[in-house]
């Protein structure tokens, strides 16, 4: 049994003081002016912040959902990962039989980065470097703002991204992505489920070598952590498949079955940060997870994310520009 966390409050104080709206709501500005910077020097700032800012912050609100789909074309999936992973069996819970399985994450989730609503798709794969087992990033669909290595910071992708709850149990999910229709519509109902234990080897390990797929890594195999309180992932919602009823499920055709075959739910706030591009917490059993947990607990307040160096370029624009526009005008009139 992994040591335990006697009092978690410093670290949630730690994550909640990480995330600013403020800065949030900066970087959506600036968002609609990384047009006007070739996307190197967008990306260059951006790692430039995470170099000054090691940690970032985010707390998924409660009742995120997870869906397992089982995997029909075991190639194809294959395809998504870079050289350093291969397609591995997993369970969802202790208890369970292994199999392959294609995952979804949707939850609202509040981010030293972004603020809304996510739909984060996964392979699970083993580092064949470290032998953990790795969550693996093959898409993301959000009306907010999305991180990923290949681009730094994408727009919003959703034209729909509805994911609530009600008085009566139920869980609705409606999320379809802009341009290509690829949707997901289903809902939940929670009055039967069961709590269960997670699968530790899955659920704790495995978010400490997380990774993306080929398309979205842009060259980079390297995995990242988070680290959190491993109670977080104790317990959960088992939900049975007959109380999940899709009614659009247009994500992956092919690549997995198009019913819900394993599930869970987490009905209370989970609190984690993450280690920012090009940084790794290194992670080697829970208990490890537990040591780096009191060492960033410890460390009192932290340095949140910043869009200091985007302001700094954005008004050596606008102060720079117009003055060259006079010059170029004199110099024209003086001809």
């Amino acid at each position: 049994m992994p040591k335990k966390i006697i009092d978690d409050e410093p670290f949630i104080r730690t994550v909640e003081a990480l995330i600013e709206p403020a800065e949030v709501s900066q970087l959506y500005f600036f968002q609609n002016f990384k047009r006007m910077l070739p996307a190197s020097w967008f990306k260059a700032l951006l790692a430039r912040t995470s170099r000054k800012t090691p940690y970032m912050g985010f707390v998924i609100e409660p009742y995120s959902l997870f869906l397992f789909f089982k995997i029909q074309d075991l190639e194809k999936a294959r395809s998504y990962l870079p050289e350093r992973y291969e397609l591995s069996q997993a369970r969802m819970f202790e208890g369970d039989e292994p199999d392959y399985y294609l995952g979804m994450g949707v939850f609202h989730a509040r981010a030293s980065a972004f603020w809304g609503t996510r739909h984060e798709s996964y392979l699970v794969a083993r580092d064949k470097k470290t032998g953990l087992l790795s969550w693996i990033f093959i898409d993301i669909l959000s009306d907010t703002l999305i991180a990923v290595p290949s681009k730094g910071v994408a727009d919003p992708n959703c034209t729909s991204a509805l994911f609530t709850t009600n008085s009566k149990g139920k869980v609705y999910l409606d999320i379809e992505e802009a341009g290509t229709g690829r949707r997901l519509k289903l809902t939940a109902d929670l009055k039967r489920a069961v709590t269960r234990k997670p699968d530790e080897t899955l659920w704790v390990m495995g978010n400490t070598s997380i990774a993306h797929s080929k398309a979205l890594a842009g060259g980079r195999e390297d995995p990242f952590a988070v680290i959190f309180d491993p109670a977080e992932v104790e317990s959960a919602l088992d939900v049975p498949p007959a109380d999940i009823v899709v009614e659009v499920n247009t994500l992956f055709p092919g690549l997995a079955g198009a019913e819900v075959v394993k599930s869970a739910c987490f009905p209370f706030a989970q609190h984690y940060i993450a280690d920012s591009p090009g940084c790794r917490t290194a992670v080697k059993d829970p208990d490890d997870m537990v040591e780096a947990y009191g060492r960033i607990a410890g460390m009192g307040r932290l340095t949140p994310f910043s869009t200091k160096s985007l302001r700094k370029v954005f008004f050596i624009g606008i102060t720079f520009f117009p003055v060259l526009s006079i010059i170029l005008f004199t110099l024209l009139l003086t001809r």
